[in-house]
């Protein structure tokens, strides 16, 4: 790698961590600092980073891409817990609130992940403590998303958790406005939702029937919004 290329390389992993809300209060000169103790590393779709039994302490910082966690029940079904975002952090780190026991962390599309050390992040936060209270602000937003798909679970049908989950899910638009999921399967979908792949098959054919979506390979248009959040009101 030549020099230049190297500097490109530390200039683009700067430029997503500061894109990350617990860095938000840093300089430039702290944030290089920060990106010199967080190695990053590649994961192409499919990869499995972390495993049920992976024992170290480690904090993953998501810089680019979509990954999923999930945990295998007593029957072999897999439930997916998560999906997470670029800019979030998760990983195995109890001090920080963080658990990833019995999960497996999946690269959904292609990303980028920065890990750090146990001793890494009690350094960074002793001599910058603004970064725990930020930590602190990201994992309520996290347990109030939690605490509101349990009530989904709790008081919705599948269809409308299901069209719920859609419009969570949808970050990005077609040449046409229109929101659209990407990178996921009926599969997933049924996990996310702790249904089966044919139930969620069926249901979206009815969307489908509806006018409320189209769909196609790990490619989901929401073709109607305003008639899935009706369904997700009633």
């Amino acid at each position: 790698m030549t020099a230049t290329t190297n500097a490109q390389t530390r200039a683009t992993k700067l430029a997503y961590l500061k894109m990350i809300d617990i860095f938000q209060d840093l300089d430039d000169v702290q944030m290089k600092e920060v990106e010199s103790s967080a190695p990053m590393f590649t994961c192409e779709p499919g990869r499995i980073f972390y495993h049920a039994d992976d024992p170290a302490e480690v904090l993953f910082i998501l810089k680019k891409g979509d990954v999923i966690l999930s945990r295998m029940n007593e029957d072999g079904k897999r439930l997916i817990t998560a999906t997470l975002e670029a800019g979030t952090i998760f990983g195995e780190m109890p001090m920080l609130g963080q658990r990833l026991q019995n999960s497996e962390a999946e690269a959904l599309t292609e990303c980028l992940i920065c890990s750090m050390s146990r001793r890494d992040v009690i350094a960074l936060i002793n001599k910058y403590p603004i970064i725990a209270v930020r930590i602190s602000e990201v994992l309520s937003s996290r347990l109030e998303a939690a605490e509101e798909r349990l009530q989904e679970m709790a008081f919705q049908g599948l269809r409308e958790r299901l069209a719920s989950l859609l419009l969570r899910l949808a970050d990005e638009t077609d040449w046409r406005g229109n929101l659209v999921v990407k990178g996921l399967t009926h599969q997933h979908l049924a996990e996310i939702l702790g249904s089966y792949r044919e139930t969620i098959t069926a249901t979206l054919n009815e969307f489908k029937a509806e006018g409320l979506v189209e769909t196609g390979r790990k490619k989901i248009v929401i073709t109607d919004a305003d008639g899935l959040r009706a369904l997700v009101k009633l």
